[in-house]
């Protein structure tokens, strides 16, 4: 049976959601296999909250004998595993427990931090920020399944998933209103229905993602 324009390019843009869903759950699976603990005392809290008219924006960051551990939240959507960090998160000074993957684990080994550079290549004050995950007060661990969850909301983009969900709608306009090309539609209420259960299948996960 013919595919319609319209079919093709919602399975083709649902193709890419899945690879990308599984490319998340490959590295996120390499980094619990490969996570490394940690305990911190007298780490010193540098959080910081950047607002605007259309947004909120936390990052968290913890520092160390010149090691920054940091994650960046969406507001008020920073999910599940830091409501149960058990730590006050507006004291100065943390002792914390926490994982960070092996890769980075061997550069502050060898001390292979670098400063962040700005868009010209200079060095700025900034030291170069390690993500962590399952956060805990001092010599506690997360349980397997939140920690694997919280490995998964760093390697699983919202960004990146938001926009190959939207991605066929905005390819409909490019073609229409730009080209002024017009698109055949489907007519197969079968396959319809098996797009729209997928789209609903990865609005789920971004949805997911956001909560965790």
């Amino acid at each position: 049976m013919k595919v319609s324009t319209e079919s093709k390019i919602y399975l083709i843009t649902l193709f890419l959601g899945a690879l990308y869903f599984l490319y998340s759950i490959i590295i996120s699976t390499y980094d619990f296999i490969n996570i490394k603990h940690k305990n911190w005392v007298n780490a010193e809290n540098q959080s910081t909250v950047y607002s605007s008219r259309r947004s909120t924006t936390v990052t968290y960051n913890f520092i160390k004998d010149n090691v920054k551990i940091s994650r960046t939240y969406p507001g008020i959507l920073e999910g599940i595993n830091t409501w149960i960090w058990g730590i006050d998160k507006k004291a100065l000074i943390q002792n914390i427990s926490f994982y960070i993957r092996k890769k980075d684990e061997q550069k502050i080994k060898y001390n292979r931090i670098h400063h962040q550079k700005d868009i010209f290549g200079n060095k700025l004050d900034e030291i170069e920020p390690i993500p962590f995950f399952g956060l805990r007060t001092i010599n506690s661990k997360a349980n397997a399944f939140l920690l694997v969850l919280d490995i998964w909301k760093y390697n699983y983009s919202i960004l990146v998933a938001f926009v190959l969900l939207i991605l066929p709608y905005f390819i409909f306009f490019i073609l229409k209103k730009i080209f002024k090309i017009v698109i055949e539609k489907n007519q197969n209420k079968e396959i319809e229905k098996k797009i729209g259960g997928y789209q609903i299948l990865f609005f789920i996960l971004l949805v997911i993602n956001l909560l965790v």
